[in-house]
């Protein structure tokens, strides 16, 4: 049976092993990811691109440098704060105050699990990262040879045009 008093909550959580640390670096996945993938919230890992939601650095958005498993705070690029010697320091945050906008998915195996547990809520989701930048970059090349094309036939009615007046 688990205790519901906060000195037990408490003392579980700071004498926790590494292995259950690692699972409580949660946080809040923005509501376009949470469309996507069908998941609430998901581990923090460096890399992650992530939003400040509580605090006095409130709004503002950065990739996370450093996850410290010890303390249980994470580290965000741009957010320090001045020490009285006028150095500049990170300044730790709790992963429960960000929310993820955008997930480092350089992991393989952190991608196949996301994709696999959103497959099981949500259906099937294809490489939709991948999938996506190939058709903005085949859409561009589409849209480049349609405004070439469409000067091409501008420019030569304008010729005819010219060629109609001279005669």
């Amino acid at each position: 049976m688990v205790s519901y008093q906060p000195r037990k909550q408490r003392k579980m959580r700071y004498n926790a092993p590494k292995h259950r640390r690692q699972k409580m670096m949660k946080a809040h996945l923005s509501t376009a990811l949470y469309e996507k993938y069908g998941m609430r919230n998901l581990v923090v890992r460096k890399g992650d691109i992530v939003r400040v939601m509580r605090g006095k650095f409130k709004g503002h958005e950065g990739k996370v440098v450093e996850v410290n498993l010890k303390k249980m705070k994470i580290a965000v690029e741009g957010v320090t704060i001045r020490r009285t010697d006028n150095k500049s320091v990170q300044f730790w945050l709790d992963p429960s105050n960000v929310e993820i906008i955008k997930l480092d998915l350089s992991d393989p195996k952190r991608k196949e699990k996301i994709y696999r547990i959103a497959e099981e809520r949500r259906g099937k989701i294809e490489e939709l990262e991948e999938i996506e930048e190939e058709e903005v970059e085949e859409v561009e090349e589409e849209s480049e040879a349609e405004t070439d094309e469409e000067q091409a036939e501008e420019e030569s009615e304008t010729e005819e045009e010219e060629v109609s007046e001279n005669e």
